[in-house]
């Protein structure tokens, strides 16, 4: 391995381990661990000349936020995942990023809709108050089935890679199902107004519906100074929130390494 992706690896690896430590310690991703991330790799792909590097972090970031705004991840998250994208965006001829990813995403749907069904069934599934989320995943699951059994009927993948994949995504379709009960259970606070944080998730599911209207939030999913500016217009004084999300740094560590013992796992698994 050469000098420079030595460098590039071990930068990324103890930066996921910090992001990591303290994502499961405090819930954060701290702006000290991914901004020198971002510088190094900056200064990296300036000496080497490799712009494309770069233009992979700033699309990665974009796409980031993108997802970060409508409340489906953390800031946090995006800007490891666009420290990631600029450290090693190719890895043995392979899409890093996406291998990590798809890793990460796997591992964390496993783990986490065990967790919490677990914990749900114990306190009392509520079938009723998850009515709404249980069509959507029996849709997300007739899609997901058809999908994988054409994919093996055309001999575009393996019955092996499709087995292995159908616990985690069984796991998945079963979380989809009750995750309005997990997230009213588990993560739903409702908040004085004047203690409300920017980039809040918003639990837009439990808002009443003239303040639905009032902030006209379209895709929006994180409170900003506008959103706290019109609740204190309207005179709300609670709003309903999401905190203590599980960690997800933990993951793309775990992912990073899957991706860098096995650099063409998505190709194995699917291809």
């Amino acid at each position: 391995m050469e000098p420079i992706l030595m460098a590039r690896v071990a930068v990324m690896l103890l930066g996921c381990l910090a992001a990591a430590y303290t994502d499961a310690r405090t819930g954060l991703i701290y702006d000290k661990i991914t901004y020198p991330m971002i510088a190094i790799a900056v200064l990296l792909n300036i000496f080497e000349q490799n712009w494309v590097f770069l233009a992979a972090g700033m699309l990665v970031f974009g796409i980031g936020y993108a997802i970060y705004y409508a409340g489906k991840i953390g800031g946090g998250d995006v800007k490891l995942f666009s420290a990631i994208a600029m450290l090693l965006p190719i890895y043995s001829g392979e899409l890093f990023l996406l291998n990590a990813m798809f890793a990460s995403a796997l591992l964390a749907v496993t783990f986490y809709a065990v967790y919490f069904l677990l914990k749900y069934w114990k306190q009392g599934i509520q079938f009723q108050e998850n009515r709404g989320s249980m069509k959507k995943a029996a849709l997300f699951g007739v899609f997901v089935a058809a999908y994988f059994g054409a994919l093996v009927q055309l001999e575009m993948v393996s019955v092996a890679s499709a087995t292995l994949l159908a616990a985690p995504l069984l796991l998945a379709v079963l979380f989809m199902a009750f995750e309005h009960g997990i997230r009213k259970n588990f993560f739903l606070k409702q908040v004085k107004l004047k203690e409300l944080e920017e980039d809040e998730v918003i639990a837009v599911d439990f808002l009443e519906e003239r303040v639905k209207k009032g902030l006209k939030l379209g895709f929006k999913g994180v409170f900003g100074g506008r959103e706290i500016s019109e609740l204190e217009k309207m005179g709300v004084k609670d709003v309903p929130v999401y905190r203590g999300m599980p960690p997800f740094a933990p993951f793309i560590l775990l992912g990073c390494i899957a991706a860098l013992v096995q650099p063409n796992l998505i190709s194995i698994l699917i291809l």
